[in-house]
């Protein structure tokens, strides 16, 4: 008789057990007439959910890529010149980073440098392709009538070739347009980027 008393006493305790966890999933209160109908939703799951919230928010920033600097070179076809340069890339958040950079022209006439800071968007869909723009800063030779240096805007469309035979080396040739009051550049830059710190690809 003793066991069988316990026996419902256990059962009778867990079935109250499992209808409070029920309640607290879920608790719903009627108003009024019956139609309004209000449910407490289960805090676990609202941990849960604010916890897949940050760790996506986080990963939109941790997993932007890492630092790169860069060498390059390119042709210039308005001032027909060759160009030697270097850039930093700086990842932002995922797919897009800022690009500061600065080029040396090695012609006798024409532009003498160029600095420049753009915005670059690689979607991933795209594979290595990226483009964007920005500002640049042109010091130039205008057709002999005086050096001067003016601020313009940059177009640039690229492609990132990946890493070259499993090294940290990543090839990269891009097409830029340069444009500023009384002149408009187009120039062809090939070059290399290389990590420079640990962070994941952009």
């Amino acid at each position: 008789m003793m066991k069988r008393t316990l026996v419902c006493l256990g059962l009778l305790a867990l079935a109250g057990t499992n209808a409070l966890a029920a309640q607290q999933r879920e608790r719903c209160r009627r108003y009024g007439d019956g139609h309004v109908v209000i449910c407490d939703r289960d805090p676990s799951r609202d941990r849960d959910r604010d916890r897949e919230r940050r760790r996506h928010r986080d990963s939109f920033w941790r997993d932007r890529g890492p630092v790169e600097l860069g060498i390059r070179g390119g042709y210039d076809f308005e001032d027909d010149q060759g160009s030697v340069g270097a850039q930093l890339r700086i990842p932002v958040i995922r797919q897009f980073a800022l690009e500061p950079s600065f080029d040396a022209f090695l012609g006798d006439a024409g532009a003498s440098w160029q600095a420049n800071l753009d915005g670059l968007i690689r979607p991933r869909m795209l594979g290595g392709l990226y483009g964007g723009g920005g500002l640049a800063l042109l010091r130039r030779d205008n057709d002999g009538t005086g050096v001067e240096t003016a601020a313009g805007w940059n177009l640039v469309a690229g492609i990132d070739g990946g890493n070259l035979a499993r090294s940290a080396l990543r090839p990269f040739a891009e097409a830029r347009w340069t444009g500023m009051d009384e002149f408009d550049g187009f120039r062809l830059v090939a070059g290399v980027n290389v990590p420079v710190s640990g962070f994941a690809r952009w």
